[in-house]
């Protein structure tokens, strides 16, 4: 499933909301086991707007530095197994 962007650019602040106001209402009552699951919930709605928005600030950097088409690795020479030539290959070759 694909978002669009600016409703997934607004995530991070969505999880930071729902994670504010979950920790806000553990407070309201804090001697209730309701008060420690929902600080719980909060503090992971916390985690993942920061996660989320450090793993979106870590693409834009990306994306800055490297502007252009896909990344491929470096050519350092080495020729794949299946591209080789057979041994039989070069002299059936040279019969023809």
């Amino acid at each position: 499933m694909r978002l669009s962007r600016p409703l997934y650019e607004s995530l991070p602040f969505v999880y930071a909301a729902i994670g504010a106001f979950a920790i806000g209402v553990s407070y309201v009552d804090p001697q209730s086991l309701r008060a420690a699951a929902t600080f719980i919930v909060g503090f992971l709605a916390e985690i993942a707007a920061l996660t989320l928005y450090l793993r979106r600030r870590g693409y834009r950097e990306m994306r800055r530095e490297y502007s252009g088409g896909e990344i491929a690795p470096p050519d350092c020479g080495v020729v794949p197994p299946l591209a080789r030539p057979q041994q039989g290959d070069a002299a059936r070759a040279g019969r023809h």
